[in-house]
């Protein structure tokens, strides 16, 4: 019996036929068949198994979709397969809605269509009193529940669209083209956002109004220029009255400093003469003190004071008496001056 050495090395067949070798090999193509499976399961649970909520997001999670939860930012888990589904919305993001008006690129020279058919029918209203305006508003909101605005309102956007043109419309109507082009602009602004946050509220929108702009009001074309004439009017009777209220502000203050300064002056003068007052009478009753201790001298001394004080401003005195035909001299203190 001849000795039979190593099987010989099989050669790689270029001819290989993958059909052929899994008829050959039913389990080990079932088993290949379950790995591969294993791993695209393991590999698409571990990709939905996690998600990521940004800063300015929040997300709602739904379980065989019913809700279930509400996260925040971050890294987050759920569970996998499709089991959990997560909704995602800019809840810190002001959002806004444009009325009458369509920004066409917005940047440092934004370009907007005030002229398309369906802008024109937002933006046309008509007034108290029965003119019509073209009005061109903006609202600005947030999402304030997100649970709300997904399953509470088919379309939350629209219906905010909806509530504003009814609310503006309504508010527009109760006022005079002159108040809506020019005096109640922002009357109509707080009212309208006002009204459209009770509205959307009782929808359970979810959303919550910032803010309400009136961007444009104008006057049809054809009535154009009237109103601009009348509006530079306005603009100019502001301006005047602006002008008599800087010059109001400027002679009030003036001429109440000129009264505290004369009301101050008055009490000066009022604390001086009573002090004087007050140093006269001392003096006097010094001066009744000591005349009261020697009043023969002091009644004297004070004659001969006065007389001396008197005397030289009298003159020459000549008394003439009215029964007697002569002239007496007397007290001729003025003769030795010409000596």
């Amino acid at each position: 019996m001849s000795s039979m050495g190593p099987p010989p090395r099989r050669q790689f067949d270029a001819a290989f036929d993958p059909m052929e070798w899994a008829q050959r090999n039913p389990k080990r193509v079932f088993a290949l068949a379950w790995v591969f499976v294993v791993v695209i399961l393991v590999i698409w649970g571990i990709f939905t198994s996690f998600y990521t909520v940004k800063a300015n997001e929040e997300a709602v999670v739904l379980r065989f979709g019913k809700y279930h939860d509400t996260s925040g930012p971050g890294l987050k888990g759920k569970l996998p397969f499709g089991i959990d589904k997560v909704l995602k919305g800019e809840v810190l993001t002001i959002h806004r809605e444009e009325f009458g008006f369509r920004t066409l690129s917005a940047g440092v020279r934004s370009e907007y269509d005030y002229r398309s058919p369906m802008v024109i029918a937002e933006a046309t209203m008509l007034t108290g009193d029965l003119n019509l305006a073209l009005v061109n508003w903006e609202v600005r909101y947030k999402i304030r529940s997100l649970k709300d605005y997904y399953f509470e309102v088919r379309d939350p956007k629209q219906t905010l669209r909806d509530v504003s043109q009814a609310i503006m419309r309504i508010e527009v109507g109760n006022r005079s083209v002159d108040e809506v082009l020019t005096t109640m602009r922002t009357e109509i602004e707080q009212s309208v956002a006002a009204k459209m946050q009770i509205a959307l509220d009782d929808f359970k929108c979810g959303l919550h109004i910032i803010k309400v702009n009136l961007k444009r009001v104008d006057p049809p074309d054809h009535v154009r220029e009237a109103f601009n004439a009348v509006n530079q009017a306005i603009q100019e009777r502001s301006r005047i009255i602006n002008e008599a209220e800087g010059q109001r502000n400027q002679m009030i203050p003036a001429a109440r400093g000129a009264a505290d300064k004369a009301i101050k002056e008055a009490e000066g003068y009022k604390v001086g003469r009573v002090n004087r007052a007050q140093g006269d009478v001392s003096a006097f009753l010094a001066v009744l003190a000591e005349y009261e201790k020697a009043e023969d001298v002091t009644r004297k001394r004070l004659y001969l004071e006065a007389m001396e004080k008197l005397l030289p401003k009298l003159g020459r005195i000549t008394l003439v008496d009215d029964e007697g035909s002569g002239v007496l001299k007397l007290l001729d203190l003025g003769a030795g001056e010409g000596r």
